[in-house]
C-alpha cells in the first residue's frame, strides 16, 4: 500500500510480523506485547487489505479502545494508511460532537473506532446495523477491564455476528482477559506473545526514594540537570496534574496538562501542542499512559507510583519506543514502597536506585566543616596553655598557706588587743573629758580597721564596744563550713 510509504514503514516489527499473516488467514488473533512494540499496526494494515478487496458500502469492522485518546489515535492511522485507498472511518467517543457521530454511523463507515460507554449510548439512541460486520478488534483488553468496561463490552458483543473474525490485543494475559476470549472468540484462536509485561532494554529506568513534600524540588533539580527534548510527568491525580503545570510554568518551561476534567477539545489541543513540541513537557495521569503514539519522548517521570506493574510498565513504554533510547525516572515515598517492590518483582534488575542529589551536595559541603573544626579546636588548644600557666594544684597550696598564716596572724593580733584593752583602760581614767567629742564622733560609726593599721596606731581610741564589734566582724568574715557550720548557725554568737 502507499500508505506505509508515506509513513516510511520499512520493515515490520515482531508483533505485527508475526500477526498480519495470521488476521490475512481469517483467524482469531490474541496479540500480547508490550506498549510500543507497534500494536496498532498489527491489526490496522491487514484490516485495511481485506476491506480493500471487498468494499461493500457497510461498517465492516469495529475497534473498540478503553480512552478517547487511544481511539482518535488509532483512527488517524487508519487515515493516513488508507488516505489514497478511499476507505472511511469514524470515531465514537465522549466530548466529541454527538450528532457528528450520528451522521456517520448513519453514513455506514467502512470502520468504526469507539469507547465502549459513548458506543452503548449511541446504541440505546439508535438502531445501529452491523449486520455486514465481520472484524471485531477490542484493543487494550487488559486496560478496559480495570476501567470496568467488561458488562458493556460483553452487551456490545451480543449485538454483533457470531460469524466474524476477532482480535484481542493486551499487554498482559490474565484470567480475566481469559474469561473474556472464552466468550467472544472461536475455539483455538492463534496466540502472538512477545515479551509481556517486560519494558524494553532501552529504557533507562531510575528511581528515587523521596518524601512527598520534596518530590517538587527533586523533580527541579532532575529537569534543570538533564536537558530532554519531551518530557511526560505521570501523576496519579488531577489536582497534582494542575500544581505541576503551575509550577513550570512559573520556570518558563512550555508545559500542557491532560486529565479526565479536562473536554475533548482542551485534551486535543493539548495533546497537539505537545506532538509539534510547541510545549515540549505534558503533565498527565494515566489517560496518556495506552496506546498514544509519539515520537521521540525522551523522559517519562513518574512523579506518583502507578498501583500495578502493567500500568507502570504502560507508562515507560512512552519512550525508547522502535529500538529507541529512553529515560524513565520513578519518586517513591513511603507509603508507595509497597507499589514500587511489585513493580520491582516483574521488571527486576532493570532499576537502578539512585542518590537524592542535595545528599551528595551537602556531604561535599559537610567535609570541609569538619577540618575547619578540628583546626579550631587545636587552635584553641595551642591558646589555652599560654593563658592558664599556673596548675591548679598549687592554687590551691597557696590558699591553704594563706589560710594557715592568716590563723596566726590572728592569734598575734588578739594578744595585741588584750594588751591595747589595758592600756585603754588607763587612758579613761587619765583623759575623762579632753576625748568625748572624739569618742562620741566615733561610737556613730561601725568601723572595720585592718590589720596593719591596728598594729601600728597604738595611740588611737577605741571604746571597749567598738572593739568587740570589730573582733566578731573579723570572726564573721571566716564562717564554718559544711555540716559544723550548719549547727553553729544555730546557735547565738557570744
Amino acid at each position: 500500500m502507499s500508505g506505509l510509504k508515506d509513513l516510511r514503514y520499512k520493515e515490520p516489527t515482531p508483533i505485527q510480523e508475526k500477526c498480519i499473516p495470521l488476521i490475512l488467514e481469517n483467524k482469531d488473533v490474541i496479540g500480547a506485547a508490550q506498549t510500543g512494540t507497534g500494536k496498532t499496526g498489527a491489526f490496522v494494515i491487514p484490516i485495511l487489505q481485506k476491506i480493500l478487496n471487498n468494499k461493500t458500502g457497510q461498517t465492516q469492522a469495529l475497534i473498540l479502545s478503553p480512552t478517547r485518546e487511544l481511539a482518535q489515535q488509532i483512527e488517524e492511522q487508519i487515515f493516513a494508511l488508507g488516505y489514497h485507498t478511499g476507505i472511511t472511518s469514524a470515531t465514537v467517543t465522549g466530548g466529541s460532537d454527538y450528532g457528528t457521530q450520528v451522521k456517520a454511523i448513519r453514513a455506514g463507515v467502512d470502520i468504526l473506532v469507539a469507547t465502549p460507554g459513548r458506543l452503548i449510548d449511541q446504541m440505546n439512541v439508535l438502531n445501529i446495523d452491523f449486520e455486514h460486520l465481520n472484524y471485531l478488534v477490542l484493543d487494550e483488553a487488559d486496560r478496559m477491564l480495570d476501567m470496568g468496561f467488561l458488562p458493556d463490552v460483553m452487551k456490545i458483543v451480543k449485538q454483533l455476528p457470531t460469524d466474524r473474525q476477532t482480535m484481542l490485543f493486551s499487554a498482559t494475559m490474565g484470567k480475566e482477559i481469559q474469561e473474556v476470549v472464552d466468550q467472544v472468540m472461536k475455539e483455538d484462536p492463534a496466540e502472538v506473545e512477545i515479551e509481556v509485561s517486560k519494558p524494553a532494554d532501552s529504557v533507562d529506568q531510575q528511581v528515587y526514594f523521596v518524601h512527598p513534600k520534596k518530590k517538587l524540588a527533586l523533580f527541579e533539580q532532575l529537569f534543570d540537570e538533564k536537558k530532554y527534548t519531551s518530557a511526560i510527568i505521570f501523576t496519579a491525580t488531577k489536582r497534582g496534574t494542575d500544581q505541576l503545570e503551575r509550577m513550570l510554568k512559573k520556570r518558563n518551561v512550555k508545559a500542557v496538562s491532560m486529565h479526565g476534567d479536562r473536554d475533548q477539545d482542551e485534551r486535543n489541543e493539548a495533546l497537539r501542542m505537545f506532538k509539534n513540541k510547541t510545549h515540549p513537557v505534558m503533565v498527565a495521569t494515566d489517560v496518556l499512559s495506552r496506546g498514544i503514539d509519539i515520537d521521540d519522548v525522551s523522559l517519562i517521570v513518574n512523579f506518583d507510583v502507578p498501583n500495578n506493574p502493567e500500568d507502570y510498565i504502560h507508562r515507560i513504554g512512552r519512550t525508547g519506543r522502535y529500538d529507541k533510547e529512553g529515560t524513565a525516572i520513578t519518586f517513591v515515598s513511603n507509603k508507595e514502597k509497597k507499589y514500587f517492590y511489585a513493580i520491582k518483582k516483574v521488571v527486576g534488575d532493570q532499576l537502578s536506585i539512585k542518590d537524592f542529589p542535595s545528599d551528595k551536595e551537602e556531604k561535599k559541603k559537610k567535609k570541609p566543616q569538619k577540618k575547619s573544626s578540628t583546626d579550631n579546636k587545636e587552635k584553641r588548644n595551642k591558646k589555652t596553655p599560654q593563658k592558664t600557666k599556673r596548675p591548679s594544684r598549687p592554687k590551691r597550696e597557696k590558699k591553704e598557706t594563706s589560710k594557715q598564716s592568716s590563723h596566726t596572724n590572728g592569734q598575734q593580733k588578739s594578744s595585741n588587743r588584750s594588751q591595747k584593752s589595758q592600756k585603754n583602760k588607763r587612758l579613761k581614767k587619765e583623759n575623762n573629758s579632753g576625748n568625748n567629742e572624739h569618742q562620741s564622733g566615733r561610737s556613730g560609726r561601725r568601723p572595720n580597721i585592718p590589720n596593719h593599721l591596728v598594729e601600728q596606731e597604738e595611740d588611737i581610741f577605741q571604746p571597749e564596744i567598738v572593739e568587740k564589734a570589730v573582733a566578731r566582724n573579723r570572726h564573721a568574715l571566716k564562717p564554718a563550713k559544711g555540716i559544723w557550720g550548719l549547727i553553729k548557725s544555730f546557735f547565738p554568737k557570744f
